[in-house]
């Protein structure tokens, strides 16, 4: 099996595992309707993951800290979903809020599209990145004529003393003025409240839309990162599939070019606006 799919195959277990799972918070209901859909109780008991579990996520890149994170929420999962213990406290036990989050987007297939959104952007090109986080896209894709924003300012001013670079706070779920030639955004998306008119806003900002999402669930980040979602509000589940991503970005006046996912479910969208 490849890293990946351990990973997968522990988590799938754990979840089965906890099944059927009664009276969780009203804000993780989603979640727990999520795992029911991928698999079904197992009748095993809970049982902590072998050393193959560090070394599954460091043969995938992950620093050692999102390992110890995973592996602490797995051994938690009842008191995250009853919300009995907040997942930050797990995630952010040293305050070091930004390394947290880096940490998450550290690993090969990240990288990897981090590298295919850099190489997408014309020669000369003014670039407008949407929730620019810990930078890690920001990395890849920084050149002149960059302006990168985030609803927080935590990450801005990460940003300001890390690259140097212009910065702004933006909202996508509100209008902004911002505009460009290209607008990215590395796994963004999907915190939108309502991403049609997100798309439309983008549409508005910029002829071409560069960015990555994951277009499937995974078990992995269905018993981590997840918790930190809030339930979607306009849709039954946080990620698009990849054809319900192409007919959004159709209905917003975007062509869209071929792409598939990768092992991790995440990949590329080339979009730009119809003539």
């Amino acid at each position: 099996m490849t890293p990946l799919q351990i990973l997968e195959e522990i988590c799938t277990e754990a979840i089965a595992a906890h099944l059927p799972f009664e009276n969780p918070a009203p804000q993780y209901r989603w979640l727990l309707d999520r795992w029911n859909a991928i698999t079904g109780p197992s009748g095993r008991r809970p049982t902590p993951p072998g050393l193959e579990f560090e070394e599954a996520y460091d043969d995938l890149g992950f620093p050692p800290r999102m390992a110890r994170f995973h592996r602490q929420a797995l051994a938690k999962l009842p008191q995250l979903l009853r919300a009995e213990l907040p997942v930050q406290q797990l995630l952010f036990h040293d305050g070091d809020v930004l390394a947290a989050l880096a940490a998450y987007q550290t690993n090969v297939f990240t990288d990897r599209l981090n590298q295919q959104i850099a190489d997408n952007i014309p020669q000369g090109a003014t670039v407008l990145e949407l929730g620019g986080g810990a930078g890690l896209t920001t990395a890849k894709a920084l050149r002149s004529g960059y302006l990168f924003t985030d609803v927080s300012t935590v990450f801005t001013r990460a940003a300001e003393q890390k690259f140097g670079v212009q910065t702004a706070i933006l909202d996508i779920n509100e209008d902004f003025a911002e505009r460009a030639d290209v607008v990215i955004a590395g796994n963004v998306l999907h915190n939108a409240t309502h991403i049609g008119k997100t798309l439309e806003r983008i549409h508005r900002a910029a002829d071409l839309l560069l960015f990555t999402e994951s277009t499937k669930d995974s078990a992995v980040t269905l018993t981590g990162m997840q918790f930190l979602l809030g339930p979607p509000t306009t849709r039954e589940r946080i990620f698009l599939t990849a054809d319900e991503w192409r007919a959004e970005l159709t209905a917003a006046g975007f062509d869209t070019e071929p792409s598939s996912p990768d092992e991790s479910g995440q990949q590329l969208f080339v979009a730009r606006r119809s003539a």
